[in-house]
């Protein structure tokens, strides 16, 4: 059957009626069965038409194979939703047929205009993204929540910015402490994600979904820049990521937290390529500071959380403690309660030939801690200021190298579009040369601030010792890696290899 299809806005004197479009229509066909579906009073600026919309219908019904317009704005003024329309026709195998413009699909002609109309359509497309796109942009750079879930320890606060209604977060003072403590303990410990949430779930605390936390949903909160006092270090870390940032190094001044945007693969181990994403600052204030923050950041790229295999379970000193015959691992074993020390070089490698007594781990973790008390109670405390002092001058020197670099790099890339191919070709290998300088200088930024994410100066050092007998077994772990290097034992005597 052939659908006939007319529409009028209004009555003008000058605009062809009804009655006059279906008869031009009747003029496309002879003895064909038709019906006719009409809207009078209707804008073509959209396709909410009840006889439009029926005909639609009795289209998807396959009772229609061919439908006839006066003119194709009968159909729609908007080429996005005329486009839209055709797709409907061709995928029921309609036809479609406009009397005045001679648009017949059933034609070569009709099937080349119809490609060309496509084409303007997806032009529509691709602007109407592009627009949405650069406002969305646009609003983030003025720091405006831009929807979505509110993040975990957050609540929103219904604003208005130059005259335009937005969100600013605040904190929830129901989760706010949670918040705090995941941050405070994944940065300052060696606390696994699992742990960490199986923690918070013995603790009752509930996950942003209500239910029980996991070791993912820890993450994305941890990776989350909404919670820092964004400052010069959060600036340089997204920057040399390859991250797009809105405002001026001059905005990060320690006080508000951010925004970021942009697709992410939050399945990926590691989330360290920020290429096609944007930072900007938001408007409200950050709960975190920037060095906790970046201690999370710095554990979760280098993936240094432990995992559940049930090393080291067994003694703080695990991992540290070598025969003094052979240098191999010796590795901590219970029988009972008694826990005792194996030379992996004489039970797993068979080349020890020393003639070992047994090493009980309780003597040895005794004199051990006696050395570590003895040790930082003798030591200064201006020498420990001092020597804190010390390694943040050069880690702020190594930060203004960068800069320094990253300047130089600028100025080369400048000069890279006046040069001839012989200076362009010194220009790139200058900047690769610089490039690689600013990687060992970022490393070593990373390695002094943050230290394997265990305490970063002899000073938090010192007060943990000062407590020792209040720390559990994963933070005197902690301490102990931070401070010594290798335990070796003989029969003899046992030897303590100092990194301080």
């Amino acid at each position: 059957m052939i659908a006939i299809y007319a529409r009028q806005s209004i009555d003008k004197k000058d605009s062809i009626s009804i009655e006059s479009q279906i008869d031009f229509c009747k003029k496309e066909f002879t003895t064909e069965k038709y019906k006719v579906y009409s809207d009078r009073g209707f804008s073509g600026s959209n396709t909410n038409r009840p006889q439009f919309e029926q005909m639609l219908k009795d289209i998807k019904r396959e009772d229609i194979s061919k439908v006839i317009v006066y003119k194709l704005d009968r159909i729609s003024r908007s080429i996005l939703d005329f486009a839209k329309i055709i797709e409907l026709f061709k995928k029921n195998h309609v036809e479609f047929t406009s009397a005045t413009e001679k648009f017949d699909t059933s034609t070569p002609m009709g099937n080349a205009m119809l490609n060309i109309t496509m084409v303007f359509a997806q032009l529509e497309r691709e602007t109407i993204q592009r627009r949405i796109k650069d406002n969305y942009y646009a609003r983030g750079k003025k720091g405006f929540f831009m929807g979505g879930k509110t993040p975990y320890g957050c609540i929103k606060e219904k604003i208005a910015i130059d005259g335009v209604k937005t969100s600013m977060l605040q904190p929830n003072p129901e989760e706010h402490n949670v918040l705090i403590k995941i941050f405070d303990l994944y940065s300052t410990t060696d606390i696994s994600l699992g742990k960490l949430s199986a923690l918070l779930n013995q603790e009752g605390h509930k996950s942003p979904n209500g239910v029980n936390w996991e070791g993912q949903k820890i993450q994305r909160i941890l990776r989350n820049p909404v919670y820092v006092m964004a400052d010069a270090d959060v600036y340089s870390y997204f920057q040399n990521r390859g991250c797009k940032i809105s405002n001026d190094i001059s905005e990060f001044i320690g006080t508000n937290g951010c925004y970021l945007y942009g697709k992410r693969d939050r399945s990926a181990a590691k989330y360290t390529d920020f290429k096609n994403h944007v930072l900007s600052i938001g408007l409200h204030k950050g709960f975190i500071s920037s060095h906790t923050w970046l201690s999370c950041q710095y554990r979760l790229d280098k993936n240094k959380q432990l995992k559940n295999t049930g090393k080291g379970k067994y003694s703080w000193l695990s991992g540290l403690v070598k025969c003094g015959y052979c240098n191999y691992a010796m590795t901590v074993s219970k029988y009972k309660d008694i826990r005792y020390l194996n030379c992996r070089g004489k039970t797993n490698y068979k080349v020890c030939t020393a003639d070992h007594k047994t090493y009980y781990v309780d003597e040895i973790e005794k004199y051990v801690e006696t050395e570590i008390i003895d040790r930082f109670s003798d030591m200064d405390p201006v020498t420990i200021k001092s020597s804190d002092n010390v390694n943040n001058i050069e880690i702020n020197q190594c930060k203004l190298k960068v800069i320094d670099i990253d300047n130089q790099i600028n100025r080369l890339i400048e000069k890279l579009t006046l040069s001839n191919d012989v200076v362009m070709d010194y220009i790139n290998k200058k900047i690769l040369e610089l490039d690689s300088i600013k990687t060992d200088l970022l490393k070593t930024i990373e390695k002094n601030t943050i230290n394997d994410h265990l305490p970063n100066s002899l000073f938090e050092i010192s007060k943990k010792i000062a407590v020792w007998d209040t720390l559990d077994l994963e933070e005197k772990k902690v301490i102990t890696k931070k401070i010594i290097d290798k335990v070796f034992i003989t029969n003899d005597e046992i030897k303590i290899s100092w990194k301080y």
